[in-house]
């Protein structure tokens, strides 16, 4: 008599009784139009296999993954979504939808009975929608029931195949009604049910770009629209929806939730760093390059980079010429080279100076101008001074104390805009590009010049009692002038 190890038969047992729980624990109650999930487990030419936890296989007709070649879109492990569409002969036949194998008039009937999604062509456009091929079969689709939102250009869906459920089937399939809308409203739920239980404000998502309107772009996250307003597609503040694409892929933060109202805003700007984060990567006197995205009465202000705007004054817009309004000198869109001129990033503020196409007279002009009689134009008249332009176009101010004229009642009558006057040049700042000059000084210069021609034209007159008369005048006025 064979003996039979304890340990063998005690191993044999447990695997029977796993195998008898697998069994019992497998379906055998599917029903026609019954949505299945389930693992390829073998493909063939004609069929994929899959294993749906029956008691009989379930197959699918293999042209249902191929895209217009040999290659299935699925192979072995990978698990699918389908609908049960026969039960005959111990097989259990499924399809992802109807419309992508075998198609009769009696299998739409089915699926419009358990409400089974058909996959449909859309051929042309008619009156009042669309026709749509399901399987060879020509159905309609009215234009409210292609989308979630009416196509803003009917025939850019032609050529397109989209899922549709049938809401009507008539005259024995002669007159098919499909509906693309409920389908989507049906995902969206199932989204929505899915989003509340686990999306939050901050979180990270990614979808496409569904439409795109001058107030933001929508982006689908699997079915459900939510909304990128143009505030929050950049941080500029001139954002522009048209550099997006519909179909593009986007990546942005939840932003606000509202389940209530079926609303949820998204940010693509809070998924960049903030750029005044890194203020620190520019300094007073750099260089920078920026586009004109604005102009004021008083200047532009330049976009250095995506939330970084500079200020130009008029002031700043020219080395050579006085600029009375920033249309003179830029144009909304120009690109513009700048120089730094302050960085305020508490209050982030910038303030800029171009750097325009002209001869700089600073780099050219040096200390010889100094102590020097120029002939300048006035551009402003403060009560602290005159702000005048020098010939060659340097920027020079003349104090209030240094003119000859310092009553407030003739200050703007004597020195009107546009008007000239001799300055002398007492200081040049070179590092600050300032000239300070002075009028009364300059009329001092004017007399001592007088009286060196005047020494140097009648020496004769020395001997004279009339020229030694004359020398002594002049020595009081030089004497005068040195005080």
């Amino acid at each position: 008599m064979t003996r039979v190890d304890d340990s063998s038969e005690e191993l044999s047992n447990e695997n029977f009784e796993e195998l008898l729980e697998g069994s019992l624990n497998r379906r055998d109650d599917f029903e026609i139009g019954t949505r299945v999930e389930g693992k390829v487990v073998f493909t063939t030419r004609e069929l994929v296999f899959v294993d749906i936890s029956g008691k009989s296989e379930a197959v699918i007709n293999a042209e249902e993954f191929r895209n217009g070649g040999d290659k299935l879109s699925v192979a072995p492990g990978d698990i699918i979504q389908a609908y049960v569409v026969s039960l005959s002969g111990g097989e259990i036949h499924l399809t992802t939808s109807i419309g992508r194998g075998g198609i009769s008039p009696d299998l739409l009937q089915m699926a419009y009975r358990e409400s089974i999604p058909v996959c449909g062509a859309v051929i042309d456009t008619v009156k009042g929608g669309y026709s749509i091929s399901v399987g060879g079969v020509k159905c309609f689709c009215p234009i409210s029931q292609i989308d979630m939102r009416a196509p803003s250009d009917p025939n850019s869906l032609v050529g397109r195949s989209f899922l549709f459920k049938i809401i009507e089937f008539k005259e024995r399939g002669k007159n098919i009604i499909l509906s693309r809308s409920a389908l989507l409203e049906e995902q969206r739920k199932r989204i929505v049910e899915t989003l509340k239980q686990t999306l939050k404000p901050g979180d990270r998502v990614s979808g496409t770009v569904s439409s795109i309107r001058d107030f933001g772009i929508f982006v689908d996250i699997g079915g459900l629209d939510a909304l990128v307003p143009k505030s929050e597609l950049t941080w500029s503040r001139y954002a522009d929806t048209g550099s997006f694409r519909v179909g593009e892929t986007v990546e942005a933060a939840a932003k606000t939730i509202d389940w209530d109202s079926g609303r949820l805003t998204l940010s693509i700007k809070d998924l960049a760093p903030e750029p005044w984060d890194h203020i620190d990567s520019y300094g007073v006197g750099q260089t920078v390059t920026g586009r004109v995205v604005n102009m004021i009465k008083s200047g532009a202000f330049v976009e250095i980079e995506p939330g970084l705007d500079g200020f130009v004054h008029v002031s700043r817009m020219s080395l050579l010429k006085k600029i009375n309004r920033p249309e003179d000198s830029v144009s909304l869109g120009d690109q513009v080279s700048a120089r730094i001129i302050s960085l305020n990033p508490g209050e982030k503020k910038i303030s800029l100076e171009l750097l325009p196409n002209e001869p700089d007279p600073w780099k050219e002009s040096g200390s010889g101008l100094e102590n020097s009689i120029q002939t300048v134009t006035i551009e402003e008249t403060k009560p602290s001074g005159l702000n005048v332009r020098l010939s060659n176009g340097m920027l020079g101010f003349i104090p209030r104390g240094e003119l000859k004229t310092k009553a407030d009642s003739e200050l703007q009558k004597k020195y009107a805009e546009g008007g000239q006057l001799s300055a002398a040049v007492l200081r040049i700042e070179q590092n600050n590009r300032k000239l300070i000059l002075s009028e009364t000084h300059a009329l001092k210069l004017e007399e001592r010049k007088d009286y060196e021609t005047f020494m140097q034209k009648d020496s004769s007159a020395k001997s004279t009692t009339l020229g030694s008369l004359l020398k002594n005048k002049f020595e009081d006025i030089q004497k005068k002038m040195d005080e």
